[in-house]
């Protein structure tokens, strides 16, 4: 499902995170986003979306497969498409920890290594958190986990899940952390029974898929053109708002605000109702949601060298160098991931055919 007003956004909310995560060398100087960490509920809104999306759709004859297959086929296929890229980016992240601002000892070097297995193998918000390469991956981490739990009740009854247990999870989550924390933030802190992000990302998903539910019955309207402007306004205004309140607010309870607004601006982009929608569907902007995503991967391991990197310097110095650093790794993930895509097709099969039996 390629919809260019929602991969549009997405280009322009992983640049708000790079942005965000400037605080790690930004000391007691004002950092730009300082509430960036509210632009992560978009994409998990969208993913929830996606899925709910993806389960609606499957055919007669794939809802007939036992619910443990249905739930494992969809996240090893969720898993298939984040890859090579998460790997990639992984890489290149764990070089940049270890190097940047002076070699670390082999040995540290090799005990890193060793423990970043909790996070190849996408388990850190399991509560397997230990050293990161790429600070990024929690989130990848408490999507995939948090699915793990909502795609059985959801491939169990689809319309129960969709209309009572999806609203019924994001109101009693999302409720918990409000009255709680006041906060979303804080993902790796442990609640007793999990962490706090695990509990973030089945809440928002949820709200996602609430917003598959408004978005069937917004495309079902024959808008006029004035409610198609309204809408317009509307969806772009809840972005827009959540790009103002981010810049120059720290972190509260307008985080769930936030969350509401894109709720419901990411229903308007999804319906294609908008009077702006078309003007957003172009391979422009098709490839830089595209791109998004090793953005959003390549950037954490530069935030927390720089300070070591160039110990004199501002913030002011710093942040064009963190962000050049960060694109052109971005563009390393991009370009090596294509390699490897192509070096795999080719080399597929005469593997198997070395490795497996051919009947």
């Amino acid at each position: 499902m390629r919809v260019g007003a929602v991969d549009f956004w997405k280009f322009v909310f992983s640049v708000v995170i790079l942005c965000f995560h400037s605080l790690y060398f930004a000391g007691t100087e004002k950092y730009i986003f300082y509430d960036g960490a509210n632009m992560v509920e978009y994409f998990f809104l969208v993913t929830g979306f996606l899925m709910a999306a993806s389960v609606m759709k499957q055919r007669p004859d794939e809802q007939e497969a036992p619910v443990w297959k249905s739930t494992w086929r969809f996240l090893f296929h969720k898993i298939k498409g984040m890859c090579p890229e998460y790997y990639v980016a992984w890489a290149l992240s764990f070089f940049i920890k270890q190097t940047a601002g002076g070699l670390l000892p082999l040995y540290k070097i090799c005990k890193h290594l060793i423990q970043c297995v909790w996070e190849l193998l996408f388990l850190r918000m399991a509560g397997f958190n230990d050293y990161n390469a790429n600070g990024a991956t929690w989130y990848i981490s408490a999507m995939l986990y948090a699915m793990l739990f909502l795609l059985p009740l959801f491939y169990k009854n689809r319309e129960f899940f969709l209309h009572i247990i999806a609203p019924l999870l994001a109101l009693s989550l999302l409720g918990y952390l409000y009255m709680s924390e006041k906060l979303m933030r804080g993902n790796t802190d442990w609640t007793g029974f999990c962490m706090k992000g695990l509990l973030r990302a089945a809440g928002v998903l949820c709200v996602g898929c609430v917003c598959y539910i408004a978005c069937q019955r917004l495309k079902e309207l024959r808008l006029t053109r004035f409610a198609g402007a309204l809408l317009a306004f509307v969806e772009t205004g809840g972005y827009l708002f959540a790009l103002y309140w981010t810049f120059g607010h720290a972190a509260s309870t307008m985080q769930f605000v936030i969350l509401l607004l894109f709720a419901v601006s990411i229903t308007i982009s999804f319906s294609h109702q908008g009077m702006l929608a078309q003007l957003y569907d172009n391979r422009v902007v098709y490839w830089l949601g595209q791109f998004s995503f090793p953005l959003f991967l390549s950037h954490h391991a530069w935030s927390g060298k720089m300070n070591r990197m160039f110990p004199n310097e501002s913030y002011a110095q710093l942040f064009p160098k963190y962000v050049a650093l960060s694109v052109a790794t971005a563009f390393a993930v991009y370009g090596i991931s294509a390699g490897v895509r192509w070096v795999y097709a080719r080399l597929r099969e005469p593997v198997m055919r070395l490795l497996v039996k051919m009947e």
